[in-house]
């Protein structure tokens, strides 16, 4: 049966606005007894990568911001946006897959799950962050503040925590054992983590909302590797790449307002 351009609407904004809602409301199930918290499945000691334990402070934020675009793109004068439109469905299973990794967590699910959850909301997320970015000339200041800011806070987050699930898991499962091949591996872990973090900085022409999380996140590796667990190699490494991602960041953002310039 084929569904009519007005449903399809109804059903994006619903989706949208009901998950961007619960990822955050499921969170709060352990503090009334149900379910256990996700920082408490730890066990086995932290990998390298993983940043100091406030750097995910920035849960709140990125959780707020989703709010307020699930609110935002749920108004009736949204319904027939076009940039919604575009990216509406993406956004919407990004939301379900946060909410699904959460319950999944709280409920003692298999690692290996959560990482296939994980790539689930980055596969949904990478095409929203684009067309975003194909859009970013035409966006209003509402849509900028209320779109691009929060799909990309939860972008660039996910884009670095995935691959600290990742080796969380192998040093749980004593895959990648501790010492120097776990070091070698979280440097490897942290190059990806940059070409990954470059390629969609340069893809967004310098989207700051994009690689603040992934700054964020890499500063908190460095502290957590000069006072949770002293590790100069690792520490040394996530700095300099937070620093040569900040001057892809500020390239990438000069080149898009010589381009803008140029086309005025």
């Amino acid at each position: 049966m084929k569904i009519d351009e007005n449903t399809r609407d109804l059903l994006r904004q619903g989706t949208n606005l009901f998950f961007s809602f619960a990822q955050f409301l499921v969170t709060l199930l352990p503090a009334l007894g149900i379910g256990t918290g996700i920082g408490d499945r730890a066990s086995g000691g932290e990998p390298l990568v993983q940043p100091i334990f406030w750097a995910f402070f920035i849960w709140f934020p990125i959780y707020a911001g989703c709010m307020a675009y699930g609110v935002f793109q749920s108004l009736p004068a949204q319904r027939e946006a076009e940039v919604l439109r575009r990216i509406g469905f993406a956004t919407g299973s990004a939301f379900i897959g946060v909410t699904v990794y959460a319950l999944v967590a709280q409920f003692g699910g298999s690692d290996w799950l959560l990482i296939a959850i994980f790539i689930w909301i980055l596969a949904s997320l990478i095409p929203a962050y684009l067309g975003l970015a194909a859009y970013r000339e035409r966006l209003t200041r509402s849509e900028h503040y209320l779109v691009l800011a929060p799909v990309s806070l939860l972008t660039g987050w996910v884009s670095l925590a995935i691959l600290v699930n990742i080796a969380a898991v192998l040093k749980y499962d004593g895959i990648i054992p501790a010492g120097t091949m776990e070091i070698v591996f979280s440097v490897v872990l942290l190059v990806i983590a940059f070409l990954i973090a470059m390629y969609l900085t340069r893809a967004g022409a310098g989207n700051a909302w994009y690689a603040f999380p992934v700054i964020w996140g890499l500063f908190g590796v460095v502290v957590a590797n000069v006072i949770r667990e002293p590790n100069p190699v690792v520490a040394i490494t996530a700095g300099l790449i937070a620093l040569a991602l900040s001057g892809v960041l500020l390239m990438a953002r000069r080149k898009g307002e010589n381009a803008t310039s140029r086309n005025n």
